[in-house]
């Protein structure tokens, strides 16, 4: 989908990208990126009027619990769902976690307003989203804990579209009902699903976990084999269908795909898996780096890479709650589908900024001369730059479309290099001879002539004797 006419906004440290009835946030301590998310999740929380229902794995942030305490103070109708299982510690079943929400929100004063999911064997409610005045939509990766919104690389986004927040509040009814149970369907996608609600002139398509059933599994493993450039961003990477779409990748090194993975929620997946080693090649692969993270602790705050995003050809967007592992698929989860060229560049630069904050090489990619009129094929990825692009100095809307993507991809770092190159200062200067220079050597010549022709004269008639 090609955003015609859209007007943006997108911040000069690469943190906050904003289209219309759209806000994404990009945060990552490490990486030096701060999206604020506490205080725009404050805000958002503050701003509500009428109601607020929140579906949240972990949610233990004072400045979050107190937002949600003001709330129901003020008199607006606050609704929490939290996963009420006890401490998750890792494997392939479980993105880890300490206990504590529930008493996090007793002291809070919050506990008379929710509902603790109690999902059944390995199943997690999973879910990180905030509806506000049946109207917004706070979603993401993060949990509302401090590492969740501060240490943690995480991507999080606002949408305003009462049509997107009526599907997000049927599945936030169904967790609130007394013995909650998962229904898992191989039907068909919704309405929704297969057509998206259109927000300004992007495309999103909401999946909720596990009604969805396969639906999210497959739409993942479509886009992956038709796609010829691929950005990953994962906190661990294990589900079979995935893996196998993935595979053929490892042979081929120029394919321009690169991505960035926790290695603690890998080691996880290793521990427990029984899937053939070769599927994971990609941790072995120079297209992909691992995070400096730390193993879970229930002792401290937790800093995973815990993004969960796809994007496709510069065009499509997979993020949200969902782990791409099987049991994802049994848990309650939203994973969003967008199709926004603006969106997924902003994806694409904030995976390219962690892969190269992470030790991973930027590649300028080649490109191929094409035919009149043909598609432009990239050839494959060239080692030479090292560092990560940066994001424009765009600090107002244009008044047209750009005619560039709003961020800038390695080449532009390759062609900067190509340009310095050419500057006048490294090359030779020629002293160039100048007009009057050439005036006084001719006269000179004609003096020198007449000087010699006045000798001669003189000498021919004897006047002058040697």
């Amino acid at each position: 989908m090609v955003d015609s006419g859209m007007v943006y906004q997108i911040t000069v440290d690469g943190t906050t990208l904003a289209l219309e009835g759209i806000r994404a946030y990009f945060q990552s301590q490490r990486a030096r990126l701060d999206a604020h998310l506490v205080a725009r999740l404050a805000a958002f929380l503050d701003d509500a009027h009428d109601s607020i229902d929140c579906a949240i794995y972990d949610l233990r942030h004072p400045r979050i619990l107190d937002a949600l305490a003001s709330a129901v103070a003020r008199g607006v109708r606050v609704r929490i769902a939290y996963d009420g299982g006890n401490e998750h510690a890792g494997g392939m079943s479980a993105d880890p976690k300490p206990s504590g929400t529930e008493a996090a929100l007793a002291n809070a004063g919050l506990l008379p307003h929710a509902t603790a999911v109690h999902e059944r064997g390995r199943h997690l409610m999973h879910d990180k989203f905030v509806l506000r005045d049946e109207r917004d939509v706070w979603v993401g990766s993060a949990n509302f804990t401090v590492g969740g919104l501060e240490l943690q690389d995480n991507t999080c986004l606002t949408i305003s579209s009462r049509d997107l927040v009526t599907h997000f509040a049927t599945t936030f009814a169904a967790l609130l009902q007394p013995q909650h149970r998962h229904t898992r369907s191989a039907a068909a996608l919704t309405t929704a699903e297969s057509s998206g609600v259109l927000v300004g002139s992007t495309s999103i398509a909401p999946f909720f976990a596990p009604a969805a059933g396969e639906a999210i599994e497959q739409e993942l493993i479509s886009a992956i084999r038709g796609a010829h450039k691929i950005r990953l961003l994962a906190f661990l990477l294990s589900d079979p269908g995935i893996l196998e779409a993935l595979a053929p990748l490892a042979q081929q090194p120029r394919f321009d795909i690169r991505g960035v993975y926790d290695p603690h929620g890998m080691e996880d997946v290793l521990r427990y898996t029984t899937q053939d080693r070769a599927l994971f090649w990609f941790m072995d692969d120079p297209r992909f780096v691992a995070a400096p993270s730390h193993a879970f602790s229930a002792q401290r705050e937790q800093d995973f890479m815990h993004n969960k995003t796809f994007v496709f050809d510069d065009q499509l967007v997979f993020t949200g709650s969902y782990n791409f592992s099987e049991n994802a698929e049994a848990n309650d989860e939203v994973v969003l589908k967008f199709a926004s060229e603006l969106l997924a560049a902003a994806y694409t630069h904030y995976t390219d900024v962690l892969f190269a904050t992470y030790g991973g090489v930027i590649e300028a990619p080649q490109t191929r001369r094409r035919l009149s009129g043909g598609p432009r094929v990239s050839a494959g990825p060239r080692v030479g730059v090292n560092t990560a692009p940066r994001m424009p100095a765009i600090t107002a809307p244009p008044a047209r479309k750009p005619t560039a993507s709003p961020v800038v991809a390695p080449t532009a770092v390759v062609t900067q290099a190509q340009a310095q190159a050419e500057t006048p200062a490294s090359k030779p200067r020629r002293k160039p001879r100048r007009k009057l220079d050439i005036i006084i050597f001719v006269i000179r010549l004609k003096i020198v002539v007449v000087v010699i022709a006045i000798i001669a004269y003189l000498v021919l008639s004897g006047i002058v004797h040697f």
